[in-house]
């Protein structure tokens, strides 16, 4: 019987690239499962921030009980492995839990594209037993940043969507939390220099909290999300909508362009949007911040105008809509055509 199992154990360790890499595949094929999962129940996400304290705690402690007397030295590398086998786990299941419901907000092409990239690596790093385990894990300052990562994407859309908190709460409670993260990994303890470690950790603490909240108009706005944009000369009499919708804009006079747009939020939640006009890409005008409410099933409709001098064929108006943070919920443009004025 002995054997047989050491035999089994040599044969593992001669084709242990093979096995990890299907254990990899598996993996992938679960983070799967949490992506189809994530865009259908999104209420699952306070489970999310379970996942990132029960991440966040190990990694704190398994350096000081892998240094400890607890584990046998023979057994500690085993020991480390389970822990980090535990942490890809719940890190990659909430990655990929995370990528649909962003997907949704985000607007593209846009700065919002990096931070989708960012998540996307989250989830594959997570996945990826050889990256994960030699090469985040064993470096505090890169697993810092990539559990901090995490959590700001976690509560960024836990709080609007699980318990309607959003705007400057939202952002404080989401860097707060990240920038403790990064902290607990890079901070250093040195015996009779607290002052200075202390110091040295708020310094670092303020430089990445400045740098979560300038970072604040590439992260996409989730849950809020643009459902649609209509362009007309004049509003309804109802004034819920534009009268006639454009397609086009006539060319060479000048006119007066009205929008309604709807934006989509949970039930419950408020958000401060503004319309920002621009024609080829240059800003012509910004309108005031429009309080918005969620839970209309086609959206909470916000409206603006322009005024534009004559257009030249082939010209660009746009609009974005964006929130009171800067974060682009989406946009609308219609081009200059030269023919009759629309009736």
């Amino acid at each position: 019987m002995l054997d047989r199992l050491g035999a089994v154990v040599r044969f593992v360790g001669r084709h242990q690239a093979v096995f990890w890499t299907l254990h990899s595949l598996w993996a992938l094929a679960w983070g799967v499962a949490f992506l189809v999962v994530g865009g259908k129940r999104p209420q699952l996400l306070r489970f999310g921030l379970v996942s990132v304290g029960a991440v966040w705690l190990t990694s704190l402690a398994l350096p000081a009980v892998l240094r400890g007397s607890w584990i046998p030295d023979r057994r500690k590398e085993a020991a480390r492995k389970l822990v980090l086998w535990g942490q890809k786990w719940l890190l990659q299941g909430l990655a990929f839990f995370l990528i649909p419901i962003y997907h949704r907000s985000a607007t593209y092409p846009s700065r919002q594209v990096l931070f989708m990239t960012l998540l996307v690596l989250a989830a594959l790093a997570a996945t990826i037993d050889v990256v994960y385990d030699e090469l985040v894990a064993r470096r505090r300052p890169l697993l810092g940043a990539f559990l901090a990562f995490v959590a700001f994407a976690c509560v960024n859309i836990t709080l609007p969507m699980v318990w309607r908190v959003g705007g400057l709460w939202n952002l404080g409670a989401s860097g707060a939390l990240a920038t403790a993260v990064f902290v607990s990994f890079v901070a250093e303890r040195e015996e009779g220099r607290l002052v200075r470690s202390a110091v040295r950790a708020a310094g670092v603490g303020l430089f990445f909290l400045v740098l979560v909240t300038l970072g604040r108009p590439a992260v996409p706005p989730a849950p809020l999300r643009l459902a649609y944009v209509h362009f007309g000369m004049a509003l309804a009499e109802n004034g819920r909508d534009v009268g006639t919708p454009l397609q086009v804009l006539p060319a060479g006079t000048p006119l007066r362009l009205f929008a309604v747009a709807a934006v989509q939020a949970p039930a419950g939640l408020e958000e401060g949007v503004r319309h920002v006009w621009s024609l080829d890409g240059d800003v012509v005008s910004q309108g005031r911040l429009i309080e918005i409410t969620g839970g209309r099933e086609r959206g909470f409709r916000s409206r603006s105008a322009t005024s534009l001098p004559g257009l030249r064929p082939g010209q660009r108006v746009r609009l974005e809509v964006e929130t009171a943070h800067g974060q682009v919920i989406g946009r609308a443009e219609v081009v200059a055509r030269q023919g009759p004025t629309p009736g």
